[in-house]
């Protein structure tokens, strides 16, 4: 199988994620892991206009990427009974009563994307690495995420 045989064929797989749950009032939220181009949106996402990175909106823009296959973050209704401009700005306003269960829900997001490490930290791996300097500067930016879906508890 040639090498542009074998990624034709990756396309087609269905992305492996790890998952997680965590009950916050009673609800069970289930959480996935974060592909890469999702990580790299909630980055962008994260930024004001003028480029300025906010990290409450980067936690709420995480939680609603790592939970909205099941739950309708988008929902029209929603949006307007929370006043919320869009579904980045819901988690914070749905948890306003409830800080430990926002927390709750952040630490499971961390939690199942803890093997997803952050650029800094490959950065940080390689040069701590003995790999030659330019093998290191072409792996900056991709971490591997090998295996199926594997719940955390």
């Amino acid at each position: 199988m040639s090498k542009l045989e074998k990624y034709l064929a990756k396309a087609q797989e269905p992305v492996q994620r790890r998952t997680g749950s965590v009950s916050i009032c009673g609800d069970e939220w289930s959480v996935r892991e974060l592909t890469m181009p999702e990580s790299r949106e909630c980055f962008r996402l994260a930024e004001d206009v003028n480029g300025r990175f906010d990290s409450f909106r980067y936690n709420d823009v995480r939680i609603v990427k790592a939970t909205e296959h099941e739950f309708p973050w988008n929902n029209k209704e929603l949006l307007l009974a929370y006043r919320a401009k869009d579904k980045f700005e819901l988690p914070v306003k749905l948890f306003e009563r409830d800080p430990v269960g926002y927390q709750a829900l952040l630490d499971k997001v961390n939690e199942v994307n803890s093997r997803v490490k952050s650029e800094q930290e490959v950065v940080e791996d390689l040069k701590n690495s003995s790999e030659p300097t330019e093998n290191q500067a072409i792996s900056v930016g991709h971490s591997s995420t090998d295996g199926e879906d594997q719940p955390i508890s």
